[in-house]
């Protein structure tokens, strides 16, 4: 059994990943559409939920019509080989546990959606490039909802302009300023700037206008 202490959160390339999720409803519905965006997604299941036969119709995942209660071991095998990962996400625990064994022989990674599996996935905030994930290890689902919340209170989307701003400062002040401890504190005036952040409320154009003079204001 997995145990909390061996998790580590980390930032995986999916692309080309094959992403297998057991479970048609509205668990393989919400994985599906965290996972159709930048991994081949397969659900498998006998029927699907109005969402998932969207996202194939647009493109984003792929379905495969499988009665799973009359299926054997080799067709559960078929179907997983070759995956990344494997979410079993059907209404039965007794049929999660027989794909999460099968699975296991291959050491595929594994998310369970009702115990604490090789995988966890995290709930997820997206602002552009800023990405946060927030997890109790399936401890309490209720405290990691109020956290995004919390969070999501203060994350605005000026956070995404932000991380723009500094992309582009950085890639001026290497050009012009040859110390890179001045240009990490210019970075960080800019950062810690009221006059910044107030400026993406207008527009990205303003706020920018703001950070280079505060640059320009302290070379030498």
């Amino acid at each position: 059994m997995a145990e909390a202490n061996n998790f580590l959160p980390l930032m995986l390339d999916l692309s080309g990943r094959k992403i297998v999720i057991f479970g048609g409803g509205s668990v393989g519905e919400r994985k599906a559409e965290l996972f159709c965006g930048c991994a081949d997604t397969i659900v498998v299941s006998l029927d699907f939920s109005e969402r998932l036969q969207e996202l194939e119709a647009s493109g984003q995942i792929r379905l495969s019509r499988l009665d799973l209660t009359a299926a054997d071991d080799s067709e559960l095998r078929k179907i997983i080989s070759g995956a990344f990962l494997v979410i079993p996400a059907t209404s039965s625990s007794d049929l999660n546990r027989k794909i999460t064994d099968i699975a296991g022989e291959s050491d595929i990674l594994i998310n369970q959606v009702d115990a604490l599996g090789s995988v966890v996935i995290p709930s997820v905030i997206k602002r552009g490039d800023l990405v946060i994930g927030i997890s109790t290890l399936g401890h309490s689902p209720a405290v990691s909802k109020y956290t995004r919340r919390q969070i999501e209170g203060v994350i605005t989307p000026a956070y995404s302009d932000m991380i723009r701003l500094q992309d582009e400062l950085r890639s001026y002040l290497k050009l012009n300023v040859k110390e890179q401890k001045k240009r990490k504190a210019l970075l960080w005036k800019v950062l810690e700037s009221k006059s910044v952040w107030n400026g993406f409320s207008e527009s990205y154009e303003k706020a920018a206008k703001e950070a280079y003079s505060i640059i320009s204001g302290n070379l030498e």
